[in-house]
C-alpha cells in the first residue's frame, strides 16, 4: 500500500487549502458561528471551483474520481472549515444515492443542482423513535390514486431549513419485515403539509439541525428514489463512504487543535520557561500526534481498500470509531494545554471541541461501531 498522494491529488489540495484559507478563514468561520449562520459564501466558492462536482459524473457538470481524493479533501476541509466538511459529507452521499439509484430527470436536476452551489439536500431519517435502529421509523408513503400522501415525524434533520429537497425515508407498516418495507423519495421542502422546526444544540452552530412534522403531503409518484420498498438496500449502499468521510473529517479538525496546541507550548510561559519543556506537556503532546497518525493511516487503508473494491466492514467501522474516539480525545487535550484560552469563545479549539463531540454519534454511534466490530470479528474467525 503506498498512501503517498498523486501530482493530482497534492494539487487538488493545494487549491482547496488556498480557496478555504481565502474563502472561509478561522475569522470568519468564528463569526459565522456565533451568529449561527450557514456558510453559503465558502459553499458557493467550493461550487464554482469545482470541488462540489468531485465524484460527479461528467455529464452532470461533475469530475469523476477515487475515494482516497475525496477522503483527502475531506480531511483537509475538517482542518480548515469543519462545519463546511459536515456539508459536504451529505452531498457526497445524497449525490451518490442519486447518481445509483435516481432516474435520469432526478440526476439532471439534482446532480447539476449540487455541482453549482444549490442549497446543500437534507437527510431524512432519524425519528423521535428511531435512531441507530433504522428500522423503527414510522412516517408512511400511502398510495391515493395517482398519488403518495406523507404523514410523519423526523428529527435531527440537519439543514432542513434551508434546503430545497429532503431525501426522505419512509416505512410500510404493512409490511412485516422493516428492511422489506422502506423506500426512499425526494420530498421539496415547501411542500404543503411539511412544516419545519430548528432546534438548538451544543455545536455546529453554523448548520442547523431541524425537526420536520409531515402532514397530509401529497408527491406524485415520480418523486420515488429507486424502487418502491427497496430503500434500506439503498440507503446501505452507500453508507461505508459516509462511515469513512464521516472518520476523514475529524482528522483534520484533530490537526487542527494540535497545531493550536503545540505552537501554544512553544510561546507560553510558566514558572520562568515555556511549558512545552514540561514532560508532562510533551507526553500530551506525543500521544496527540500518535493518535493523529494512527487515525490518518486507518482512513488512507480504508480508501485505498474501497477503490480496490475490498470489502472495508470491520476496517471502516474501526475508522469511524477511533477517529471519533481520538479526535475528541486529541482536543481535549488541546483545550487542557490552553488552558483559559482554550477554553474562551474566542479561541477556535473550543469550536473544535464542540463540534467533534457530534461525530461520535452521527454516522453511526461509537457503541453501535462496536457492535458491529465485534460481531464481524467473531463471524471472520469462527471455526
Amino acid at each position: 500500500m503506498d498512501f503517498r498522494p498523486t501530482e493530482e491529488q497534492e494539487l487538488v489540495i493545494k487549491s482547496l487549502t488556498e480557496l478555504l484559507q481565502r474563502e472561509a478563514p478561522e475569522s470568519q468561520m468564528a463569526e459565522l458561528d456565533k451568529n449561527h449562520e450557514f456558510p453559503w459564501s465558502a459553499w458557493r466558492a467550493l461550487a464554482d471551483n469545482g470541488f462540489l462536482g468531485l465524484g460527479v459524473p461528467e455529464e452532470y457538470g461533475g469530475t469523476p474520481t477515487d475515494v482516497m481524493t475525496l477522503i483527502l479533501v475531506c480531511e483537509a476541509m475538517g482542518k480548515l472549515a469543519c462545519p463546511v466538511a459536515a456539508v459536504y459529507i451529505t452531498s457526497i452521499i445524497i449525490s451518490r444515492d442519486i447518481l445509483q439509484f435516481g432516474s435520469e430527470k432526478q440526476k439532471h436536476e439534482i446532480l447539476r443542482g449540487l455541482v453549482k452551489g444549490d442549497p446543500p439536500i437534507a437527510l431524512g431519517i432519524t425519528e423521535p423513535q428511531a435512531g441507530s435502529d433504522v428500522s423503527g421509523i414510522r412516517t408512511s408513503a400511502t398510495l391515493e390514486g395517482d398519488d403518495y400522501v406523507f404523514n410523519g415525524q423526523k428529527i435531527y434533520t440537519s439543514m432542513a431549513n434551508i434546503a430545497k429537497y429532503i431525501l426522505l425515508m419512509t416505512r410500510d407498516a404493512n409490511i412485516e419485515n422493516p428492511y422489506k418495507g422502506m423506500s426512499m423519495w425526494l420530498m421539496p421542502t415547501d411542500t404543503k403539509g411539511v412544516r419545519i422546526n430548528t432546534l438548538d444544540k451544543v455545536g455546529g452552530w453554523t448548520i442547523p439541525a431541524c425537526e420536520v412534522f409531515i402532514d397530509g403531503a401529497v408527491l406524485p409518484k415520480d418523486a420515488l428514489v429507486g424502487e418502491l420498498n427497496n430503500g434500506w438496500k439503498q440507503l446501505m449502499a452507500n453508507f461505508e463512504i459516509e462511515r469513512l468521510a464521516t472518520a476523514a473529517v475529524p482528522v483534520g479538525a484533530a490537526q487542527a487543535a494540535f497545531e493550536d496546541a503545540i505552537a501554544y507550548a512553544n510561546q507560553r510561559v510558566q514558572f520562568g520557561q515555556l511549558i512545552g519543556s514540561f514532560q508532562l506537556v510533551q507526553e500530551m503532546l506525543t500521544r496527540m500526534a500518535i493518535k493523529i497518525e494512527t487515525m490518518r493511516n486507518l482512513i488512507y487503508k480504508v480508501a485505498w481498500m474501497m477503490d480496490n473494491n475490498m470489502d472495508v466492514r470491520i476496517e471502516n467501522a474501526m475508522a469511524k470509531l477511533y477517529c471519533a474516539q481520538s479526535t475528541f480525545e486529541v482536543i481535549d487535550d488541546a483545550m487542557q494545554i490552553l488552558g483559559g484560552l482554550g477554553y474562551m469563545m474566542d479561541h477556535r479549539v473550543q469550536r473544535l471541541w464542540r463540534d467533534s463531540r457530534a461525530y461520535r454519534i452521527g454516522g453511526g454511534t461509537d457503541q453501535v461501531m462496536v457492535t458491529i466490530i465485534g460481531s464481524q470479528l467473531l463471524k471472520k474467525h469462527k471455526r
